[in-house]
């Protein structure tokens, strides 16, 4: 990709603002497709696409030749959950699996029902084992309160 023509990045970044593609994206990235996979999702999915600077920071990344995440796994050196979709059609649980063989005190929940976006169609389940993780007594919202503290107060909840 590094090597790519600019009019070609530019082309297949494009592709990326498509209407068609953030459909089939948008299936694939649920369980739930009748309540999640809506066309308001499209259009909410294809926003970021269309704002100033999108475009040049996209192709500027595409020839840089981006980055690897799975290669700095190894790197992480912090306790560390990974809250895996059990039906997530875009990222196999073998990937799941190798990043909890990979980082030595993490933790693995799978989500029942649910695809790539468990923080949209568990919600109240994932709320639960994040503070579960940090170890915290508050609801959520009790949770972001106190971890903004020091900054404006943040109705959670509105």
């Amino acid at each position: 990709m590094a090597k790519l023509p600019r009019v070609l990045a530019e082309l297949g970044v494009r592709v990326l603002q498509a209407e068609w593609l953030r459909t089939k994206a948008g299936l694939a990235a649920y369980f739930d497709k009748r309540t999640y996979a809506t066309k308001d999702a499209v259009r909410l999915g294809r926003l970021h696409t269309f704002q100033p600077g999108w475009m040049e920071a996209n192709v500027a990344f595409m020839r840089s030749g981006g980055y690897s995440v799975s290669s700095r796994i190894k790197d992480v050196s912090v306790d560390t959950l990974v809250l895996w979709g059990r039906n997530d059609e875009i990222l196999d649980a073998k990937f799941a699996e190798q990043f909890t063989r990979e980082l030595p005190t993490s933790r693995l929940v799978y989500v029942e029902r649910c695809g790539h976006t468990p923080h949209l169609e568990s919600a109240p389940f994932v709320a639960e084992q994040i503070k579960d993780f940090l170890g915290l007594d508050h609801s959520p919202a009790e949770a972001l309160l106190v971890a903004n503290h020091d900054g404006p107060v943040i109705d959670a909840m509105a």
